[in-house]
Order: C-alpha cells, then structure tokens, then sequence
C-alpha cells in the first residue's frame, strides 16, 4: 500500500460529488477573481464555465467525468506532494527547531534524560492507585 493511491475507477457518486464540488470551487474561484483581485470579469466567466462544464460531464457523461476526474488528480497530485514537503519542512525547521534550541538554551529536560553521575538507579518509584475502581473508567 503506497502513501497516496487515485482511485481509477471512481463510483458515479463520487464523479457527481466531484461535478458539484467543481462547480462550486469554480464559482467561489470566480468571486476571488472579481472582488479580491479585482481581475477582468471575462477570467472570472471563464472560471464558471469552466465548472459548469465539469458539473455538466458529472451529470450526464460518467465517462467524460471520470477521465476529467483522473486527469485533474493527475495534475494536482504532485502539485499537493510538492505544498506538503514544503509545509512539513517550514514547520519543522521554523517552528521546532527554534522551540528546541530554547528549551535546550533555558536547560528544561522534560523527559528527565539528564545524565546524573551521583544517582545509583534512575528508577522512578511509582505509588499505586487505591482506588480499584479507577480501574473500570481508563478514558
């Protein structure tokens, strides 16, 4: 089993959920172009019929839609591989890795792994629950 599987032979459920969601992204693309970017109305228009035509496949070609449907998968698979690496990375690297320098810096050591040569075991004594009852309700 791979990561990242397309699914090749998508139902008609999804092809039709894949025909609205279309046609809804596109409309919403549409009114980003026009009201946010303020970008000419005929790119928006072309947006629309864009959806429409997808949302139109959806409803009356399955065939169509379904080679629309993988071909689109297709072009945005490496596209979200791509976002995703990059993501992680600046996560990483401009979160994590600042907070560990901190916390390495201010000397916290959570997990008690500070090296300790006086101490003869680090065995930490644990005092057992009483209460049998609490055995019964874990979550």
């Amino acid at each position: 089993m791979s990561l990242m599987e397309i699914e090749w032979h998508p139902s008609g459920r999804q092809l039709r959920v894949f025909g609205v969601s279309g046609l809804l992204a596109s409309i919403l693309a549409a009114l980003i172009l026009v009201f946010v970017w303020e970008v000419a109305v005929l790119w928006a228009l072309a947006t629309v019929t864009a959806g429409i035509a997808i949302f139109l496949c959806s409803l009356f070609s399955l065939t169509a839609a379904r080679w629309l449907y993988i071909g689109l998968t297709l072009v945005a698979m490496p596209i979200g591989l791509v976002v995703s690496f990059v993501l992680l990375a600046v996560f990483y690297f401009l979160l994590l890795t600042p907070l560990a320098i901190v916390f390495r810096l201010i000397g916290r050591d959570s997990l008690h792994r500070r090296y300790e040569p006086e101490v003869e075991s680090y065995w930490v004594d644990h005092k057992p629950n009483e209460n049998m009852e609490r055995y019964l309700h874990q979550f």
